[in-house]
């Protein structure tokens, strides 16, 4: 009896040990399941998204990009192991998972030396990226992607990706020979983001206006154009040319350019503008304003809908003709308020004998009839394309006049990706909120101090 009650005793003990075993078989069995489950669920369903700005976020624009792409692009990361940016890695991860005809990988410098010499002659920091296709390729820089101020990797790459896939790249020729401006590496660099391939073109010495052209850039010039020039530009726009023209408040003395810019109806008004509402300028600058944008025209909607600000110093007035062709549309892109006036000297004295205000300080014009579409978009200060200027508004002026570009060059890379700051930008304050701030800080803060501590004293004196 004894044996028998040992061996259901140790049989029982067995029956318990293997029920156990079968327990643990099955939780590792489902544990296992799950991770690879898991594993195949998109990345922004197993990693959230719990900054404020949205950092680890891809927009909904990056997703159309990216699904309707369907040749293959290689995405390198050039980064030595243990110095990847952890920002830009869950950046990838969620690139990667929108399609699979992106394959990234991350190259080890010291292992593959050579490997970003097929792609640029610069060396490249750890944790820039190389996007390539078979048309063609784009080197961004980590300096690019990452600043003080802003995580800029989407706007990049998905850049990056429309310009290694595009059948063709829009060709932007800038006029030389008149002392025209040079574009500083912003601009330059916010045209290759856009995609738009940038080439010199000397008047003098060419024919005619490239075949290939698709928009010509005059730039700040501080001398005419001559006769010759001008009747091959006015050739080249009434056969569905484009111009983008940014011109200073030396306008007026080109006389062969406003020319050509009278026959579409519009023309400047010596001086310069000043803004006379504190809240549409700079605090104690009414030269440097922040204009009106138009609500409907594809370069300026996107930013009117955000409440952007571009900043526009030094500009001039755009007048326009009574007495225009019908086929002829003018659009004012960037405005004045009626109550700002025009300056000719350093006096800073109302100009009386120019016209009232509200002012247009840039617009675009359009001519349409028969299979003719000429586009012109004028811009009367080519500070608004200096660096400092773009900096003061986060990139803005850049973004539109890109925006611009690709408007006259017919192409869909229209801005709509933009950094994440990761940082306070730059104050803007108008004149209004600088004297409420004054008043606020100076006056009621300090009050209000001194009458608690009044009362703090009298109440323990008291006492």
């Amino acid at each position: 009896m004894a044996k028998s009650k040992n061996s259901e005793k140790t049989g029982h003990n067995l029956s318990q040990r293997s029920l156990g075993a079968v327990v643990c078989i099955l939780f590792t069995t489902l544990v296992i399941g799950i991770n690879l489950l898991v594993n195949q669920l998109p990345v922004e369903k197993t990693k959230l998204d719990t900054t404020e700005i949205g950092l680890h976020t891809l927009s909904d624009s990056t997703k159309e990009v990216v699904l309707s792409i369907s040749e293959d692009i290689d995405i390198y990361r050039i980064c030595q192991p243990g110095k990847e940016d952890s920002t830009l890695t869950d950046m990838l991860e969620r690139y990667a998972s929108i399609s699979p005809v992106l394959h990234i990988s991350d190259i080890d410098p010291a292992l593959y030396p050579d490997f970003e010499k097929q792609y640029t002659d610069e060396d490249l920091s750890d944790n820039s990226i190389i996007v390539s296709s078979s048309k063609r390729s784009q080197i961004i820089k980590y300096s690019d992607i990452a600043t003080y101020t802003a995580f800029n990797g989407e706007d990049y790459l998905t850049s990056a990706i429309k310009y290694v896939t595009s059948e063709s790249l829009p060709v932007l020729y800038a006029l030389e020979g008149h002392g025209e401006k040079k574009p500083d590496d912003s601009l330059v660099s916010a045209l290759n983001k856009a995609g738009v391939e940038l080439k010199e073109l000397n008047l003098l010495s060419a024919d005619s206006i490239p075949d290939d052209a698709q928009c010509l850039f005059i730039y700040a010039p501080s001398s005419d154009i001559s006769s010759g020039e001008a009747a091959k530009i006015k050739d080249y726009l009434e056969n569905s040319g484009r111009l983008m023209l940014v011109t200073d408040y030396n306008s007026s003395e080109l006389a062969n350019t406003s020319a050509i810019m009278k026959s579409y109806g519009v023309s400047t008004v010596d001086g310069v503008v000043m803004e006379g509402l504190s809240d549409r300028c700079l605090s104690g600058y009414p030269y440097y304003i922040l204009p009106q944008l138009d609500s409907k025209s594809i370069i300026t909607k996107p930013f009117n809908d955000s409440n952007s600000y571009v900043l526009m110093p030094l500009a001039q007035a755009v007048e326009k003709s009574s007495d225009i062709r019908d086929t002829v549309k003018i659009t004012d892109l960037m405005t004045a308020s009626d109550k700002a006036y025009i300056i000719k000297d350093e006096s800073y004295e109302k100009d009386a004998d120019a016209p009232e205000g509200p002012y247009a300080l840039s617009v675009a014009v359009e001519e349409k009839y028969d299979t003719s579409d000429t586009r012109i978009v004028w811009i009367t200060s080519s500070e608004f394309l200096s660096s400092d200027t773009n900096s003061m508004v986060t990139g803005t002026n850049n973004r539109l006049f890109t925006n611009a570009v690709n408007y006259l060059c017919d192409s869909q890379n229209q801005q709509t990706v933009t950094g994440k700051s990761i940082a306070l930008g730059t104050l803007m304050v108008n004149t209004s909120q600088s004297r409420m701030w004054k008043i606020i800080l100076t006056g009621i803060i300090p009050a209000i101090v001194a009458v608690i501590s009044i009362l703090v004293w009298y109440r323990r004196k008291n006492r």
